[in-house]
């Protein structure tokens, strides 16, 4: 037998209620342990925002200290605000909110306010350098106790009315005096300088009696003073009487230094290497407006990137430790605009539902149609926008997974989430209540008809889906069976075609078989915890293993790499002793083998060493094979060239059965002892007609009932021959070797 899934791991019945009990405390320190948080953390918490707690604040609870922490915080809004999101936490888990937020949430706090006081200095300089810039296009000289950069906006207009002389720009001012504090802002960055400039023009058009020479004095000085008031500079006689090549290089040594004004010194640069005095008027007159919306356009795409720096290193973290929905939440965020990705890093982030609240539990799953067999997808695989959801055959495939994820601020209700990218959602095809209204998926937008709640009917698995729009469910067009098969709203009478079962062929770090009850391969093998609490790995009916234990209501796959099976009171009761060793994920693969596998290194930790592989005969090197893939009851099975196919699949349970592709088992045919008796497929029934002996390293068969070998008949070498029992002999026709195709995690 190979190595990686292959590998033998430990045995699950070897484990011992120690090692469920060892795996269950490894968890808890994991998670929460139910003891509040020591005096180390509370210090290292208040040392977090700079303030030394007294002993008397050390022996509070965590909530009281928590509490003191927003009483302490008013200098850090984030702090205060993620304590007061912590302290709204309802009754039942507020305590173990308040010590995440000791433990975590207090740092990652203090790291989003250290980026958001970074960003309001820099927000606070652009203001001042906006007021600067404007007071200058009003030729208004700036007071030196700085009192007018610390304006208002309003305030900063009023200033300009109450003390500009050009007539265009009091007249601006007073237009948005009692505007929109938007008006105000844009009168501020753009409309002084607009007026100011018609000021100028105004005067030219008065000037126009002195001649041609006065028009031109007052246009450049116009120019000049405008060039100026973009640096914040009211350019006085001195500047206004300089040269153009002089005024340019006056303007290139104030902004070669201020890494704000980067492309302004560029093209003043440019325009003093040009010998051609055209470019220096050039540069005066329009070059230094146009390097100015450069320089902003690049300090804007800088802190964006910044922003999404951010989003992402949150991402990355939240993958590393686990936190699914904040991967999610962040995904959406910076596919969106950089006020989607700012207002993540200010409060999103911290308005993410915990994964326990997700349905059926943590991570993403497949949701299969009790009707027809099949998964909810997207039309195609696609997620483009406006794509159908439909049913397709279920795979293997990230595509066909979702996440039923709740949203925050609710109790009952959820988006479905595609797994694929994280932001597409199921969706109406159009805004309309009636029956039979398309669902589709688009980007998620918070739109109502992206809100679902489920109802779980009593006694079952199965999930009825209901849009908040319109109060309709999920159904599948028709009733169809069919692959494509569109899904639309169904009518309110609960239908078969309504409802869905949750589902994977990987159980991932972090979720739990609890009210999703399954993992398939697709290819016939099924792990299920049964309703009277086994955990069973079956091949189409039959059971192939099982730990001895019967009252399990919970496997969780826990993020220290142990897999624990907890009974209804919580208590552990199997486990597979990996602790230690993840986060892992349990992959049921196509060939049947149960693997725990280390998401760092692949590495197998754990498995069943069950799987499906194809039985070869020394004699000819043909396979054993379900003749015309028929598995019904007592076809006789035959050698055929080996090609893989499901007819020549089978599983041995050592010491029992070889199950068939589709679950039925290899049979002495009526049980007869007699040499030359057919062995044939036949329904698995316990007897010993059905069980056979020797190892993986014994070349031959034996039936435990009849002590016979299974024979290729006659030493027939061809395609067709068929198998019997026989006296064992030992010779090539009872010789067989197994041969495995499955690559790991398939």
């Amino acid at each position: 037998m190979s190595t990686g899934a292959k590998a033998k791991a430990a045995q699950p019945m070897a484990q011992s209620t120690r090692a469920a009990l060892t795996g269950a405390a490894a968890e808890a320190a994991a998670t929460d342990d139910g003891l509040p948080t020591d005096e180390l953390a509370k210090v290292r918490a208040a040392r977090e925002i700079g303030i030394e707690p007294e002993p008397w604040v050390l022996g509070q609870t965590d909530r009281n200290f928590v509490f003191w922490i927003w009483q302490q915080s008013a200098a850090y809004p984030l702090v205060r605000t993620a304590a007061e999101l912590t302290l709204s936490t309802d009754i039942a888990t507020v305590d173990a909110a308040c010590k995440q937020f000791i433990l975590h949430g207090i740092f990652d706090a203090k790291i989003a306010d250290d980026a958001k006081k970074i960003s309001d200095e820099a927000a606070a300089r652009a203001a001042r350098d906006l007021k600067r810039a404007a007071y200058a296009a009003a030729g208004l000289t700036l007071d030196t106790e700085g009192r007018m950069l610390l304006l208002s906006e309003r305030d900063a207009v009023i200033e300009i009315w109450s003390r500009a002389t050009g007539a265009r720009v009091k007249a601006a001012a007073a237009a948005v005096i009692n505007g929109t504090p938007a008006q105000q802002h844009a009168f501020l960055a753009t409309g002084v300088k607009t007026a100011a400039e018609q000021d100028v023009q105004d005067a030219i058009a008065a000037a126009e009696a002195a001649g041609a020479a006065e028009q031109a004095r007052l246009a450049r000085r116009g120019a000049m003073t405008a060039a100026a008031a973009i640096i914040g500079v009211v350019a006085d006689e001195g500047k206004l009487a300089m040269t153009d090549d002089n005024f340019t290089r006056w303007v290139w040594q104030v902004v070669d230094t201020d890494p704000n004004r980067i492309e302004i010194s560029a093209a003043a640069e440019t325009a003093l290497r040009s010998s051609n005095p055209a470019d220096w008027r050039a540069f005066i007159d329009t070059g230094m407006r146009e390097a100015d919306r450069r320089d902003l356009d690049r300090e804007l795409a800088e802190a964006e990137a910044a922003h999404r720096q951010s989003a992402n290193n949150i991402k990355t973290k939240a993958a590393a430790d686990g936190e699914d929905n904040l991967v999610t939440a962040a995904t959406q965020a910076l596919a969106g605009d950089v006020d989607a990705v700012r207002n993540f890093l200010t409060t999103g982030r911290y308005q993410v539902p915990p994964d326990s609240t997700n349905r059926p539990s943590a991570k993403s799953w497949q949701w299969t149609n009790l009707n027809s067999g099949k998964c909810l997808a997207a039309e195609g695989d696609s997620v483009t926008n406006g794509k159908a959801v439909v049913q397709a055959n279920c795979a293997d495939n990230v595509k066909q997974r979702w996440l039923a994820m709740r949203i925050y601020g609710t109790t009952d209700i959820y988006r479905i989430i595609n797994a694929l990218d994280r932001t597409k959602c199921v969706s109406l095809a159009s805004p309309a209540t009636g029956v039979g209204i398309k669902f589709v998926i688009r980007t998620c937008d918070g739109q109502t008809d992206q809100n679902f709640r489920y109802t779980k009917l009593a006694g079952g698995d199965n999930y009825v889906w209901t849009n908040a729009f319109g109060s309709r469910a999920i159904a599948i067009i028709g009733g169809s069976k069919d692959a494509g098969a569109g899904a639309v709203t169904g009518s309110p009478l609960v239908t078969p075609d309504q409802l869905f079962y949750p589902t994977n062929t990987e159980l991932e770090a972090g979720a739990e078989l609890s009210d999703a009850k399954a993992l398939h391969s697709h290819l016939g093998h099924t792990l299920r915890l049964q309703s009277d609490g086994k955990l069973v790995v079956s091949k189409g009916p039959k059971a192939v293993w099982a730990p001895a234990v019967s009252n399990g209501a919970r496997l969780a796959n826990q993020r220290d790499g142990n897999l624990v099976l907890y009974s209804a009171d919580g208590t552990p009761v199997w486990a597979s002793g990996t602790h230690g060793n993840g986060p892992s994920s349990l992959k049921l693969q196509k060939d049947g083998n149960l693997v725990l596998y280390r998401n760092d290194s692949g590495n197998a930790t754990w498995s069943t060493d069950l799987f499906d592989m194809t039985v070869v005969s020394h004699l000819n090197g043909k396979c054993l094979t379900v003749p015309d893939g028929r598995f019904d009851d007592a076809v006789q099975l035959e050698m055929r060239t080996c090609t893989g196919s499901p007819s020549q699949q089978f599983m041995w349970v050592p010491g029992d059965n070889f199950v068939s592709f589709n679950g039925k088992c290899i049979d002495v045919w009526g049980s007869n002892p007699a040499d030359g008796t057919p062995i044939v497929l036949y329904t698995c029934n316990g007897t010993g007609a059905q069980r056979f002996g020797g190892d993986l390293f014994d070349p031959i068969m034996v039936n435990f009932q009849t002590g016979k070998c299974i024979t290729v008949a006659y030493n027939n070498a061809a395609d067709g021959a068929k198998v019997h029992q026989w006296l064992c002999d030992r010779g090539a026709s009872q010789f067989w070797r197994f041969v495995f195709h499955s690559p790991p995690r398939a």
